[in-house]
């Protein structure tokens, strides 16, 4: 469904000056092109039988992107699911600017019309619109814009566009094996077009508690594993969680720590032998998630042997929170960009992860997360982002490669 733009639709008339039109043409290109997004499935096969990743949406990118006369490369990362590497380079090896966003999204679940881009009082809704199809989209508008002007860049420009962020953040361990040299980065996830330069990361884990399988009429011949369960479910969210409201950082707030699931029990009449929950501790900058997951192991340790329970510790993932020094350059050609053309120019903190705590974590690379929509919308039955926020992030995406310098 497409949708017809006008003047209006330029970010504030007065900063778009004398490239009114091809603003115009670019905000249309990427909403164009973020419909096409939409339109094709790339949900990551850890969320349902039947997903088939990204191979068919990176196909279509790849196309696209040659046809604009991009240089793109394929790196495989799993089978059928390749990290997809779009280069412009403009003979400025030693500055370069990383894009990066995933190509992956949920599920489709009960989402009314996912695979349809539906314009309805100045949102566009379809799955992966705002996680993160929008800021894939404009990414790609503003490297097309910028290969008709290179120029006009300072540095050369790198899109990655990932798989499996959604899941285990393959995509973008497997491009971090390039050891590509990148000066800055990018990341595209839904910060309602706020500079985001810290968020938390996430230690997540299984407890399973091992009991004695026995018949329900004789219970106190077995151990109940849910019994057992329920002492660690109280001790983590009456003596652990408590401690966390310390643990706190001035852009993402206090470290948080949630039970996901728990699984115990196969029949009524028998007394469970196993249960297991899955937990998500979320970190803040400055904690590292290895020696928080030591400490919550040694912790469980010292409770469960005074209670007699046994119990195993599985990790389950381990990362990186972010926190980009403010004085970074990134940060600043960032804060100066979004002044110049009119938007948020602040510096945020957000609760949810991203690859960019990768990037800066790993790699040492000055990271920034930005892109149009509110996470609020992400995954949600009503998934949306704001029509206008298309526009503004492709414009901010170019007129950052244009003044980026390392």
């Amino acid at each position: 469904m497409a949708v017809g733009m006008g003047a209006e639709d330029c970010p504030g008339e007065a900063n778009c000056g004398d490239s009114l039109m091809s603003g115009q043409d670019m905000n249309r290109r990427a909403l164009e092109l973020l419909e096409r997004l939409i339109a094709i499935p790339s949900v990551n096969p850890h969320y349902g039988e039947g997903a088939r990743g990204e191979m068919e949406l990176s196909r279509f990118i790849e196309s696209y992107c040659l046809d604009a006369g991009l240089k793109v490369s394929r790196q495989p990362v799993m089978a059928g699911r390749d990290n997809l590497i779009i280069e412009l380079r403009t003979g400025h090896p030693d500055s370069v600017l990383l894009f990066e966003a995933h190509m992956d999204t949920v599920s489709l679940g009960s989402m009314d019309r996912p695979l349809e881009a539906v314009y309805r009082d100045g949102r566009l809704y379809g799955r992966g619109a705002c996680d993160t199809k929008g800021s894939l989209a404009a990414m790609i508008a503003a490297m097309e814009t910028c290969a008709a002007e290179p120029e006009l860049l300072g540095s050369d420009l790198v899109l990655c566009a990932s798989v499996d962020e959604e899941h285990a953040f393959r995509g973008l361990l497997k491009f971090l094996e390039l050891d590509m040299p990148i000066s800055g980065a990018v990341v595209g996830e839904p910060t309602e077009l706020k500079i985001v330069v810290a968020h938390k990361g996430c230690v997540r884990f299984a407890v399973h508690v091992l009991g004695k399988a026995a018949h329900s009429s004789v219970p106190h011949e077995g151990e109940n594993a849910i019994v057992a369960m329920s002492k660690i479910i109280r001790h983590i969210t009456e003596q652990l969680a408590p401690g966390l409201a310390d643990i706190q950082d001035p852009l993402c707030g206090p470290a948080t720590v949630s039970i996901g699931t728990i699984a115990g029990g196969d029949q009524i009449n028998i007394v469970p032998d196993r249960c297991t929950i899955r937990v998500d501790r979320r970190i803040i900058p400055g904690e590292d998630p290895e020696i928080v997951m030591s400490g919550i192991e040694r912790e469980l340790e010292a409770f469960c042997a005074m209670e007699g329970i046994r119990f195993a510790v599985e990790r389950l993932l381990l990362d990186y929170a972010l926190a980009t020094p403010h004085d970074a350059g990134i940060v600043t050609a960032a804060r100066e960009t979004a002044g110049r053309i009119g938007l948020p120019g602040g510096i945020h903190g957000e609760t949810y992860g991203s690859d960019a705590s990768k990037l800066q974590g790993m790699k040492g690379i000055p990271s920034i997360v930005y892109g149009p929509g509110s996470i609020a919308q992400a995954h949600s039955k009503e998934e949306w982002v704001p029509v206008s926020d298309i526009g503004d992030a492709a414009r901010f995406y170019v007129e950052l490669a244009r003044s980026f310098r390392a």
